[in-house]
């Protein structure tokens, strides 16, 4: 096995530990905290992290394009060139650090008081906001140096780091808040963490890199024009996907308040353990399909699409069968009663819905992107915001958080089960009529036994905990052997081989 190879296995390994990791610090945090700060400070709590988390557009797509040529330059053996660039961006995101902390001061007395129930609730907002993006203004510098990790293939210390600071935050904020600390305590762990990891990964970035050096003469802004030129798309999609994962926040926080919003964001979180799974399981698509194009296999580049399509459906589909047949009584099991079962229920099943059609499709996001067709994926985005927020101004003040999950699902599953299939054919020419056949099949298989399941096993009930772990591997077993069958005999055999010596994974590694 290839050192490179190798370095792939471990990073892979330990950014799935770390999601793991992350997944059951959640899902222990969040029933304590709404538990010990009531649902209404939690929401608001929730309302903030929104908020914040528009701060990370100011970073305008250039990560991904500096990360780009950071790596190509080192593995290009210029660390002029490398050089150059990340001094550049250290610079402009230094400047953008600065714009980020002056953005959380305008949104903290300028903008939280129409998100705010009370005056109350107002000074602890703003409180919490400027602390926030001072936290966040100390990462952005550290954005110019990301190309250096993934030259090295060394994802796996940054899941470490990460990893580490989940588990201290949640131990520091669980001892904090116990003893009658709020949520400015909460917001003071996460600045110091923050800032401790950043120093941590910097420093090992530059002992990776042992050609780094700063100097004012390695500054160079006439390489922002080739850096934006790719970016520029990357930061459209990112404003869309964040808009996507935001703005149902705000409408319900706006329309309806932080309690029902807690109640709303059980769902969401649930959603959002599924999906991060489910990405660290099948995320790997776009070095092979770059390969792939780039030696011209096309052919290949087709059957790897059309594999990476069927695996998704198959594992997503497994997700919503679980949460079909345990997600109630899992919520029962881990709200204790702090939030409404059936209505976070409800739209659990709406979301997720909406939130797989993306997943489903993502090997063909991969595919555009590796043609260099991601505005494709761009314009799509933004339509479906335009969409999904007329919506929310029409149906949330009559379906409360119902309307929302149906607001954000509606215009995903037309445009990316729907409109994106159509679009991709311009550009490669996918057997996705087989795919669709037999996808209907699997489906129809999946409802049989969803009711079949329902009726006769669960029968309405509540089910504990324990029987909820004994009961979970059935399910997942049962969905994986019905959806074999989206797989032909081709697609068996490469499967066959993707971890052997000689398999499909080793030679791309």
């Amino acid at each position: 096995m290839s050192s490179k190879f190798s370095l792939v296995l471990k990073s892979s390994g330990f950014r799935v530990l770390q999601t793991l990791v992350g997944i059951v610090i959640g899902l222990l945090m969040m029933p304590f905290l709404i538990q010990t700060l009531g649902k209404e400070l939690y929401g608001l709590w929730i309302v903030i992290g929104s908020i914040v988390g528009t701060y990370y557009l100011l970073d305008l797509g250039f990560n991904q394009a500096v990360t780009r040529y950071v790596s190509k330059y080192i593995h290009q053996n210029n660390p002029d060139a490398a050089n150059r660039i990340i001094n550049t961006a250290l610079v402009i995101y230094s400047i953008l650090g600065v714009l980020v902390f002056l953005a959380s001061i305008v949104a903290a007395y300028f903008g939280a008081e129409s998100l705010m129930q009370n005056s109350e609730q107002l000074t602890l907002a703003q409180t919490i906001l400027v602390i926030v993006g001072f936290s966040i203004a100390l990462e952005f510098p550290a954005k110019a140096f990301p190309g250096i990790i993934s030259a090295y293939m060394r994802y796996d210390y940054i899941a470490k780091i990460r990893m580490l600071k989940s588990v201290v935050d949640a131990l520091c904020i669980y001892l904090l808040v116990s003893n009658g600390y709020g949520l400015i305590s909460m917001a003071l762990i996460t600045l110091v963490t923050g800032l401790i990891s950043t120093i941590l990964f910097i420093r090992f970035s530059l002992g990776l890199f042992k050609g780094m050096q700063f100097d004012q003469k390695l500054i160079d802004l006439s390489t922002i024009k080739e850096v934006f030129h790719f970016s520029k798309w990357v930061f459209i999609t990112d404003f869309s996907t964040m808009l996507r994962e935001k703005m149902d926040i705000w409408f319900v926080a706006f329309y309806l308040g932080n309690i029902a919003l807690t109640v709303y964001y059980v769902a969401i979180r649930l959603v959002e353990y599924a999906i991060q799974f489910l990405m660290q399981a099948t995320g790997i698509t776009g070095p092979i399909f770059t390969e792939l194009y780039a030696k011209n296999e096309n052919n290949k580049l087709k059957d790897a699409v059309m594999l990476f399509l069927k695996l998704d459906v198959a594992l997503g589909l497994v997700a919503f069968s679980g949460f079909c047949i345990l997600g109630s009584s899992f919520i029962e099991v881990w709200m204790k009663g702090a939030v409404p079962t059936n209505e976070s229920f409800l739209c659990l099943l709406i979301l997720i819905v909406g939130r797989l059609s993306i997943y489903f499709t993502s090997p063909i996001n991969s595919l555009l992107m590796t043609l260099k067709k991601h505005h494709v994926i761009s314009w799509l985005s933004i339509i479906e915001i335009i969409i999904s927020a007329l919506l929310c101004v029409l149906i949330i003040p009559v379906y409360g958080i119902y309307g929302a999950a149906v607001a954000m699902t509606v215009p995903l599953i037309v445009s990316r089960l729907i409109t994106l299939p159509f679009l991709v054919k311009r550009y490669v020419e996918l057997e996705l009529f087989e795919l669709l056949v037999r996808f209907s099949l699997v489906v129809v298989v999946h409802a049989v036994f969803l009711t079949f399941v329902y009726v006769e096993w669960i029968k309405g009930n509540s089910l504990d905990l324990a029987f909820i772990i004994l009961s979970a591997p059935v399910v997942i077993v049962c969905s994986l052997v019905i959806s074999f069958f989206l797989f032909n005999r081709q697609e068996i055999g490469l499967l066959k081989k993707k971890f052997t010596k000689n398999g499909f994974l080793n030679k791309v590694g």
